[in-house]
This record gives C-alpha cells, sequence and structure tokens, in this order.
C-alpha cells in the first residue's frame, strides 16, 4: 500500500571513488552505508550501558546466570565478527562464552569501541572467506558481518529485556527511535 512507509532503497550504482570505496555494503539492488552502521553501532553502546545502568541498580539482575551467560556471550560475537571482518582469524580458544562476571561491563564496553573502530577503518566490501556456514564455506563483504554483530547484539538486549522483566524489574528503553529523539547521545 502506498504511503505505509515504504521507502525506495538507494541504487547502488554510485560510482567508487576515494572517498567513497568501501563505505557501502552492496545488497542486492540496495546498498547500507558506512553512516548507517556507524550510528547503529554508538546506538548499541548507548543502549548496553543503560542496561548495565539497570543491572547495576538491582543486584537480583546482575547475579542472574541466563543474564550473565547472555552478555557474555554477546561480547564473544562482538569480538569474533569483528575479527573476522578485519579479516583476522580468532583463537577459537579465546572465544568461549565465559567471560568473568566481574569483568563483563569492560568487555562488552570494549567490544563495541572495537566494532566502532572497525566500522571507520575497514573496507565495508572487502570480501571474507568464512570455514562454516549453512552450507559450508562461503563468503560475505566485512560489513555484512559488523552487520551481523550489530542485530545480534540487539537481538540479545532484547531476550535480557525480557528476562528483566521476568524478575520483576522494568527494562530501560532502548529502542532506536529513543536514542535518535534523544539526540542520538
Amino acid at each position: 500500500m502506498p504511503g505505509l512507509g515504504r521507502t525506495e532503497a538507494a541504487p547502488v550504482s554510485e560510482p567508487a571513488n576515494e572517498t567513497s570505496r568501501g563505505r557501502t555494503i552492496s545488497m542486492g539492488s540496495t546498498a547500507i552505508h558506512a553512516e548507517l552502521l556507524q550510528d547503529l553501532a554508538r546506538h548499541q553502546a548507548w543502549a548496553d550501558t543503560a542496561h548495565w545502568k539497570a543491572l547495576h541498580e538491582n543486584s537480583t539482575l546482575l547475579e542472574d546466570l541466563e543474564i550473565r551467560k547472555r552478555l557474555s556471550h554477546m561480547v564473544m560475537a562482538l569480538r569474533m565478527l569483528t575479527a573476522l571482518a578485519r579479516g583476522e582469524t580468532p583463537d577459537p580458544s579465546g572465544l568461549r562464552d565465559t567471560v568473568p562476571a566481574d569483568q563483563l561491563e569492560a568487555a562488552l564496553g570494549k567490544a563495541n569501541g572495537d566494532l566502532l573502530e572497525a566500522l571507520s577503518t575497514i573496507d565495508l566490501q572487502k570480501t571474507i572467506s568464512l570455514p562454516r556456514g549453512p552450507q559450508g564455506p562461503w563468503e560475505a563483504p566485512a560489513g555484512v558481518l559488523l552487520l551481523q554483530a550489530i542485530t545480534h547484539s540487539q537481538h540479545h538486549r532484547g531476550q535480557n529485556a525480557s528476562r528483566m522483566r521476568q524478575l520483576g524489574a522494568t527494562p530501560p528503553m532502548t529502542d532506536f527511535v529513543v536514542w535518535y529523539a534523544l539526540g542520538r547521545p
């Protein structure tokens, strides 16, 4: 239906030049620009900070094994996907979902910072070979791996918000539109 929030996707036909090369991810007939990914990553860091504030305000939440395991998993996934997007081969022994509880907040903050730094420095179009996928080895643009890092964390942050409600707490409002309305803090 016309007028229901649908917009036309930006064509990929933008000519590559020294300032635009590697700053978009081509996905069929659309492109995702680095600036959007950077905003999504900044939102993620802000939303994670809001969640940590709620966790510190209610010790029951921080003691919950389900929340802690999920936070640790988020750190590990961010580290792995960022390393892969840089073209590095992550050491599997260092990617276990076992960040000590007292190091989770700092580790997640650093992982978010590394993600933002990667979004500013790597070629988002660079093809990354991956050893395994749904149908065996495959390739993906580095930007797609970084987009996965963002959406993966968003999913688990939502699960943690649901868990907070189950434990009787009110999770913070961390929607992207709220972050935007607050001036993109």
